[in-house]
């Protein structure tokens, strides 16, 4: 009876130690990550953060960080707009109720509008991030967006009539 009350803590304890080690290897996945961000070794921060996004047992909240850091550094240091967008999709497809989804929304409307001219998109997404968020911090900016982009719609008028 000893022996088997023995094999299960053992057991227990193992199972435990390793359902740690999961956290314990995200959290040092994304601390490598962000390291590698800061010294500007973008390869290295996407491997680590590729890593975590691909593990089944990562935590939701950091899969939906890496995803994010992972748009940005596609966003900024790549200037690969559409590679950046894809990863903004998986976090709104993905993790909706996500604080890093208005956010999301909000980067994926500016990239259309200010990166690859994609004016009629840019302005559906600034409208459904007003649907969505309508009391954000970001809602003086997206109105400014809007502003700004209706500036196009009047200059397309002007050269149609």
């Amino acid at each position: 009876m000893k022996i088997k009350i023995n094999t299960i803590i053992l057991t227990l304890s193992f199972l435990h130690f390793y359902s740690c080690d999961d956290s314990i290897q995200t959290n040092e996945l994304w601390n490598d990550a962000q390291k590698y961000y800061e010294v500007k070794d973008y390869d290295n921060s996407l491997i680590s953060l590729s890593r975590i996004i691909n593990d089944n047992k990562a935590d939701k909240d950091i899969k939906a960080k890496s995803l994010f850091l992972i748009s940005e550094i596609y966003l900024n240091e790549f200037k690969e707009y559409n590679i950046s967008i894809s990863f903004l999709d998986k976090i709104l497809n993905n993790f909706p109720d996500h604080n890093l989804s208005k956010r999301s929304l909000f980067t994926k409307a500016y990239i259309n509008a200010n990166y690859i001219d994609a004016y009629t998109e840019a302005v559906f997404l600034y409208e459904l991030f007003i649907e969505k968020y309508p009391n954000d911090d970001l809602i003086s900016s997206v109105h400014y967006e809007l502003n700004e982009l209706s500036k196009f719609d009047n200059d397309i008028n002007k050269l149609l009539k």
